[in-house]
């Protein structure tokens, strides 16, 4: 799959692929492209492109996509929202191939240095790395820019001229257009040569990679029952223990394992001192992007994913004995007999019960919960179990009319009306694990 914008460069590598798929060096050949909607000119580029694809016979995806600028950029919105389109467009297995070149790896590198990366983030574009369920690949990344455009005009190929590509208020625009020609002007060949510095600087980072990889290891933990997804977080302790740069490459490394962007030295230092050596009492919030947010708790870096669907819902009525499944967003709440024998299951009233979030009961409110000792408000049994700020309003909560029944994966409540010895039933309750019975269905 080939990532067509339909501008000079994404047009020559779809025909270098249409060329070599008839030739029958590879089976077929797909192309995706992004209908950003920000230029007049967007219906006819995309026009454009149904047309060189309906030419060469490729198989062409258009997605609109709509843009949230949250103080990041436009230029960075826009780059989320394409690989947010391309990871759902790749197959398992599949390669998506972009048409960056070398030209595009100087840009970067010297954005990345004038927005203050550190050396590891100064390694530019990757020529292949993962994406989603399959790879992403860049073919011409050693090509200069000269050579794509001699190859398109060698091949009478028709193109996109993007107007927005003039805008010098676009970081990357007035580095292509003002910039970099009069560094070219004065030192000829400089762009390469730049490329060919941070490729030695990428060689010898691997090393300090690999030692990064390990201390990551060290100080990475995982709590399941805090997440919906097996995802690593940093036990703050550990990364104290490392030496300044040893941390912030942990920290920069952390980051890009969960899809995010390498960040700038100023948002690093922003982390450090907002999150990492945040008051022990704070309940710090950082966003990192415009998707990811990071926190800290229990002493563990955590990030969050915007996107993530948790699973919100108004009080309904779940008549657990006629319908053992109850859908919550998307996920699932069940009720299951078969667990009874392990010794931390529920019991539940033979009759309907009502499901309620956090929102919808009194704060104030006391109940005492089987196994512990007095009567605390839910917001102190959330802390004594532990449950991460960001959970607490999507739990379910199993009411018997105004009595609180269970927490389903954290406890139950002692109401002796509750109980039916000669029939009782079970909700599944594992506190290692908080939402074994509350069941993924993505």
């Amino acid at each position: 799959m080939v990532a067509f914008s339909g501008g000079v460069d994404s047009t020559v590598l779809l025909h270098l692929l249409a060329c070599l798929r008839d030739q029958g060096g590879i089976s077929d050949v797909h192309a995706v492209h992004i209908h950003h909607g920000l230029s007049r000119y967007a219906d006819q580029w995309a026009e454009h492109c149904q047309s060189i694809c309906a030419q060469w016979q490729v198989p062409l995806t258009i997605a609109r996509i709509c843009l949230e600028n949250e103080g990041y950029g436009l230029e960075q919105a826009a780059r989320d929202a394409r690989y947010r389109v391309f990871e759902n467009a790749l197959k398992k297995g599949g390669c998506l191939l972009q048409g960056h070149h070398r030209d595009d790896q100087a840009e970067t590198i010297l954005l990345r240095l004038f927005r203050g990366t550190g050396a590891d983030g100064i390694q530019g574009i990757p020529e292949k790395r993962s994406l989603g369920n399959g790879l992403l690949l860049r073919p011409l990344l050693n090509v200069p820019r000269l050579a794509i455009e001699n190859y398109a005009r060698v091949n009478g190929l028709q193109f996109i001229d993007d107007d927005s590509n003039t805008d010098e208020r676009f970081s990357r625009n007035f580095l292509r257009q003002r910039l970099i020609p009069m560094v070219e002007e004065r030192w000829p060949g400089a762009s390469e040569r730049l490329v060919e510095f941070v490729r030695e600087v990428g060689q010898i980072n691997q090393t300090v990679q690999q030692q990064t990889a390990d201390q990551l290891k060290y100080c990475v933990e995982y709590r399941p029952q805090w997440l919906l997804d097996q995802q690593p977080l940093i036990n703050i302790a550990s990364l104290k223990s490392l030496d300044a740069s040893s941390r912030r490459r942990v920290v920069r490394q952390w980051l890009k394992l969960q899809g995010i962007q390498s960040p700038s030295r100023e948002i690093l230092e922003h982390i450090f001192a907002q999150v990492v050596e945040a008051r022990i009492d704070a309940e710090p919030l950082l966003k990192v992007s415009s998707r990811f947010t990071l926190t800290r708790y229990q002493q563990m870096l955590v990030v969050l994913d915007e996107e993530e669907n948790l699973p919100a819902f108004e009080p309904m009525i779940w008549n657990w004995q006629k319908e053992p499944i109850v859908v919550l967003g998307d996920r699932s709440l069940i009720c299951s007999c078969d667990q009874a024998q392990n010794g931390r299951a529920i019991r539940l009233p033979q009759k309907p019960l009502l499901l309620k979030r956090r929102c919808h009961i009194s704060g104030d409110e006391k109940f005492a919960i089987v196994g512990r000792q007095g009567r605390k408000t839910l917001k102190k049994w959330f802390q004594d179990y532990k449950v991460p700020p960001w959970l607490r309003e999507f739990l379910p909560l199993v009411f018997d009319g105004d009595q609180m029944v269970a927490a389903p994966g954290l406890w139950h409540c002692v109401d002796e009306s509750c109980v039916d010895e000669r029939c009782v039933d079970h909700l599944s309750a594992d506190v290692e694990d908080i939402f074994l019975s509350w069941k993924s269905v993505r």
